[in-house]
């Protein structure tokens, strides 16, 4: 029985590949934008992981940052998926100074922290209650580095016949390929 709990509590560490700068303790305590959204007083003060994409960077002071983020849900990664449909905005006051250089629009970020009630913004000509968020983390992420690849196969004799593509999480700068074979023809 031992031996059951610690294979399984080893296989559940080792599938938790999230960044550690977004891991919280309990899970349970965390709450969801849509509830934020349809009840935020009952939210202030509890905690929150949300992510998005930057949409404005402001430096108030010298020790204090204000993040616009478009909010999207993050997957099981806690990394944003902008590939589904924003589900609006949210404000993030960061407590120390970010440059914007780095933290530029159309980055991808997640955050942990407070929520510490609503405020109102302005996107366009339309004004909007979003809730803000105290930052206590965050985590910028890196541009996606997957390519897509082809295999291609024996150039004499044809083992699969349903070439596929896939992805692969292959650094694009670092890669290299040993069987990179010039056919002598236009295959491209």
């Amino acid at each position: 029985m031992r031996a059951l709990v610690f294979c399984l509590t080893t296989f559940l560490v080792g599938c938790s590949n999230s960044p550690d700068e977004v891991k919280v303790a309990d899970e349970n305590l965390l709450v969801d934008y849509q509830q934020t959204l349809q009840s935020p007083d009952q939210a202030v003060g509890k905690p929150a992981r949300w992510g998005g994409v930057i949409a404005t960077i402001e430096n108030p002071t010298s020790q204090s940052t204000v993040l616009e983020v478009s909010h999207f849900e993050l997957d099981s990664k806690k990394r944003p998926d902008n590939t589904l449909q924003g589900s609006g905005r949210f404000v993030v006051k960061v407590a120390r100074y970010l440059d914007p250089a780095v933290f530029k629009p159309e980055k991808l970020l997640t955050v942990v922290g407070l929520i510490v009630g609503e405020g109102e913004i302005t996107v366009g000509e339309q004004s909007m209650m979003v809730p803000i968020i105290d930052a206590s983390n965050y985590y910028l992420w890196t541009d996606d580095k997957r390519i897509k690849t082809y295999y291609v196969g024996d150039p004499y004799y044809d083992y699969y016949p349903d070439r596929y593509y896939y992805w692969d999480d292959v650094d694009i700068i670092d890669h290299y390929d040993a069987y990179d074979y010039d056919y002598g023809g236009d295959y491209y």
